[in-house]
């Protein structure tokens, strides 16, 4: 952790003031929160938060970069399949937490170019600084392309065409488990003696608040396990999947849902050689294992679990139609396609060699095995819609769920 780089005045302060108040409600909760709760607050509490509190947090300036801030050639091959889910059922494009609002525009002009049946573009995002960047980003582009951008704080009541979540997920709150003597232990936050959080494990018997769920998704979970885990194995799940696909299917009448993000069907995510499980952090482009390190100014995520994102939307009523890999999604969507057309419209730019490098570039990214070509995972769930879409064909993973 010494070799993070230490935040300025201003984002210290505002750390300070993070861990002030959750040392806070640790002591007033009996010395113990579960890492739920930890993982929430640091990541959306009100003006706390990591996605509330306004700092940068996508590209060179940020902690990470997200597919679309990598290549434009990833929003280009989606859209293309988005188009063809249009054309099935119509309505309009919802995108959860659009980032910088890079995937819309690009999206915008693949439609405009398609003459995709669209009038509107529908953005949830929370954040009123993303939402600006947002804006000043897409204003002229959506004018120009005849469709309306609408920006949302809640889902609409009712809704009809795709909804498409990058990276989504991921930062839903999870629960962590310790495994000792056969039994998955509550992982959670304590304070030692000089106030510093630290992992405190406890049975999940009822005292606190969420140990009756935390038991009930642990043990069905664990059952499906490629193997019992040993002593000290540490892993996570996401409990509120059921909560937000109910949510999706309450307002979705017809259409699709496109989720693209870091996971595993649940055989492989639960195995005895991911000792230390999938949680991730992310700090000025480093990334490490310790969600305790500048809380409020760190992103702080963990796989999915596919196998559970299918069984509750299945719950919620949705059909799973397809899964796959992230480089299987975008070479049967077209992405070789793109490219080509991408490098031959660099070759008239004053910078050609420098711009067909990074389209390059960008796409061995996109691709390669230890890039993002197979860490993260697109899944298609559609309602009252008959849908097949290219992506899905050239690798079917649906039998690995």
């Amino acid at each position: 952790m010494a070799q993070l780089p230490e935040p300025s005045p201003e984002a210290r302060a505002h750390c300070a003031a993070v861990k002030a108040e959750i040392a806070a409600r640790i002591a007033a909760d009996g010395g113990w929160w579960s890492f739920h709760a930890y993982q929430d607050f640091v990541l959306h509490a009100p003006g706390l938060g990591y996605y509330s509190a306004g700092a940068s947090k996508f590209g060179p300036s940020g902690d990470f970069v997200t597919a679309p801030e990598l290549s434009p050639l990833f929003a280009r091959t989606c859209a293309s399949q988005l188009d063809l889910c249009l054309r099935v059922h119509g309505g309009d494009v919802l995108e959860f937490g659009p980032g910088t609002g890079r995937f819309a525009a690009e999206a915008l002009g693949v439609f405009a170019r398609l003459g995709t049946p669209l009038q509107r573009y529908r953005m949830l995002e929370t954040s009123a600084d993303l939402r600006a960047r947002q804006r000043a980003l897409l204003h002229a582009g959506a004018a120009a392309h005849g469709v309306h951008c609408e920006w949302l704080e809640a889902l609409p009541e009712r809704y009809t065409g795709v909804v498409f979540a990058n990276e989504v997920l991921d930062a839903m709150p999870c629960e962590r488990f310790e495994m000792r003597a056969g039994v998955p232990l509550r992982l959670g936050v304590a304070l030692d003696e000089r106030g510093e959080f630290l992992w405190q494990a406890r049975v999940a018997d009822g005292a606190r608040e969420g140990d009756a769920e935390f038991s009930s998704q642990a043990k069905r979970r664990l059952a499906e396990a490629s193997e019992p885990l040993p002593d000290g194995y540490r892993g996570e799940f996401h409990p509120g999947f059921d909560a937000w696909f109910a949510a999706l299917a309450g307002m979705m009448r017809r259409g699709a849902v496109l989720i693209a993000d870091y996971g595993l069907p649940r055989r492989h995510l639960l195995h005895a050689e991911r000792a230390m499980g999938s949680l991730r952090c992310h700090y000025r482009h480093l990334a490490h294992d310790d969600p305790f390190s500048w809380p409020g100014l760190t992103d702080v995520t963990a796989w999915l679990d596919f196998t559970a994102v299918a069984e509750s939307a299945a719950r919620a009523g949705f059909d799973v139609a397809g899964f796959t890999t992230q480089a299987g999604f975008l070479l049967g969507g077209g992405i070789e396609a793109e490219l080509a057309a991408a490098l031959a419209q660099a070759g008239d730019e004053r910078n050609a060699s420098a711009s067909r490098v990074a389209l390059a570039h960008g796409a061995r990214q996109l691709l390669l095995p230890g890039e993002m070509g197979e860490a993260v995972k697109f899944m298609l769930l559609t309602r009252d819609c008959d849908l097949s879409l290219p992506g899905f064909t050239f690798v079917d993973l649906l039998h690995s769920l």
